[in-house]
């Protein structure tokens, strides 16, 4: 039907005004026409020029940056290649460095940050990552533009995949479009371009997708060199060529190979603890990492049995405002580093001021630990952009894990009014079964506490679901780890043991002799199910 509406405009255009010149098709296209007079974007609906973009772009000549003729040879192999020093409309293929001048004051445009390096701005919105492609129509100078960019040359084949597939047929979602004026684009994202190049090859399956503000994220499932793999207790943070990297999710990580090819990959599994692992012959260890290879085979990477050991949780140390960390939480930092027999850090969230992609940036410069640490968001960071930024680094939000007589369960606990969901109080309620039927003592990590222990205090979880999570803990002796408030507290409330621990270096909430004071705690986790906590304060 849309290609029909194509027609039938451009047939209109054609006769009223002798607008459009007709070009001999020697592209992808065989209808390839270049207007003018730029498009007329009045004419067609919301993603109606993304979608017949073949219909309406010149394809005999493309326009293309440095080191990017292979997409165009690819995509486009009877078209004239030109270089993009050249480009005043039509259809280029451009590297982010060159669509960053093109694009500059456009609704989508490319953009560059110290730590991220180019990074995608959309209608004040920042993406971060090497697999985000854009695809732009729009009018300058009385002359119509077709881009195709990205963060990286796998990104600008991501949007060249995708057009293609438009062309071909598939369905466009009209609401991830950003349509403004004479502007049209859309923003996308590849997963399974394991070696960036920006084309399908051999051993590959892409999953492509356009987003609007909230990214997909496919955490456990890659094709590599033909290999199926799929991950449990972590999460596929990157693929590199035949090198997978695993941000693990707790101590025992399994790898499920299907329909293998034989091909040899390597493993890095990321933020966890080789002391307590027993690891494949030949591994090769770091302070958070263990690196290995595997042939067409399912592995498992499972715990030693430990008795008494000792953990480390601490929260709330983002900024009050701006993107300058505390210095007191590099300290903080620093003194965790040092505490030599800790296994792992709990950190309760609040790790940045407004969840600005800005403010990661400077975070993740000193994101240098010397031990594994698992996060639950918190209520700062985890809003607009700073959702994607948190699922690219820590993952899902919601998981468990079990290291001796402990099961460790983390969970989202900053929407639904400070509280949770049906689906997740049913899964926290599977979970803590899963513990009592391991003969495990449950450990709960949320940001915000269910009670705020100050006098009228109000900084808490909605009641109602305070109470059900009171209840569930109770039931099943879970211990309890929150931040939210700035302070420390340890204590119990009806029964159930729990710590607040707040002073990671955001501002204060009480004064030091009511737990105001910038801290860390030393949980000593026995063997027998008792759990001692100790503050450690740290001056700022």
């Amino acid at each position: 039907m849309k290609r029909a509406v194509f027609g039938i405009l451009l047939v209109f255009i054609v006769l009223a005004s002798g607008c459009i010149s007709q070009s001999t098709p020697t592209g992808t296209s065989t209808t390839a026409t270049s207007p003018a007079g730029g498009i007329d974007f009045g004419a067609y609906g919301k993603g109606e020029v993304l979608a017949g973009w073949s219909e309406l772009a010149d394809v005999s000549r493309v326009y293309v940056s440095e080191g990017y003729e292979d997409l165009a040879k690819h995509y486009f192999p009877n078209a004239q290649i030109l270089p993009a020093s050249q480009y005043d409309g039509g259809i280029a293929i451009l590297s982010p460095a060159d669509a960053r001048e093109l694009l500059r004051g456009k609704p989508i445009l490319i953009t560059v940050n110290d730590y991220f390096g180019y990074i995608v701005y959309k209608f004040g919105v920042k993406f971060v990552g090497k697999d985000k492609g854009v695809f732009a129509a729009f009018n300058e100078d009385g002359k119509a533009y077709f881009v195709f960019t990205g963060t990286s040359k796998a990104g600008a084949g991501a949007a060249l995949e995708y057009a293609m597939n438009l062309k071909s047929g598939a369905p466009l979602r009209t609401d991830d479009v950003l349509r403004s004026g004479e502007f049209e684009g859309i923003l996308l994202k590849v997963i399974g371009d394991n070696n960036w190049n920006g084309i399908p090859d051999d051993g590959e399956s892409w999953y492509l997708d356009s987003f609007k503000t909230v990214e997909p994220f496919i955490y456990y499932w890659r094709i590599v060199d033909g290999e199926n793999v799929t991950v449990k207790g972590g999460f596929i943070r990157l693929v590199n060529g035949s090198t997978v990297y695993i941000h693990a999710l707790g101590f025992n990580v399994s790898v499920e190979v299907k329909d293998g090819t034989g091909a040899t990959l390597t493993y890095v599994i990321e933020n966890t603890n080789p002391s307590v692992l027993n690891l494949p012959e030949g591994a090769e260890t770091g302070d958070t990492w263990v690196k290995f290879t595997a042939s067409d085979s399912s592995f498992s990477v499972t715990p030693k049995d430990v008795g008494n050991y000792t953990v480390i949780a601490f929260g709330d140390h983002r900024p009050d405002g701006g993107k300058e960390l505390p210095p007191v939480f590099l300290k903080i930092r620093d003194r965790i580093n040092d505490e030599g027999d800790a296994l792992f850090i709990l950190d309760g969230g609040d790790l940045v001021y407004s969840g600005k992609v800005d403010e990661w940036g400077e975070l993740l410069k000193e994101w240098k630990w010397n031990k594994p640490i698992f996060v639950a968001p918190g209520n700062h960071e985890y809003r607009g952009e700073g959702i994607n930024v948190y699922h690219r680094f820590f993952g899902p939000d919601d998981y468990s894990f079990a290291l001796g007589g402990y099961y460790y369960i983390i969970i989202n606990n900053i929407e639904h009014d400070y509280g949770l969901s049906d689906e997740t109080f049913a899964w926290l309620e599977s979970e803590l079964r899963k513990a009592k039927e391991s003969g495990r003592r449950p450990v709960l990590v949320l940001h915000a506490p269910p009670i705020d222990p100050r006098p009228n205090g109000d900084h808490a979880m909605n009641p109602a679901d305070a109470q059900k999570l009171l209840a569930l803990m109770k039931s099943y002796n879970a211990f309890g780890i929150f931040s939210h408030i700035h302070i420390y507290w340890y204590g119990e409330e009806d029964g159930v043991q729990m710590v607040i621990t707040g002073g990671g270096g955001a501002p204060l909430y009480a004064p030091a002799d009511e737990g105001g004071f910038y801290h860390y705690v030393r949980l000593g986790m026995l063997s027998n199910g008792t759990i001692t906590v100790e503050p450690v304060r740290v001056e700022s």
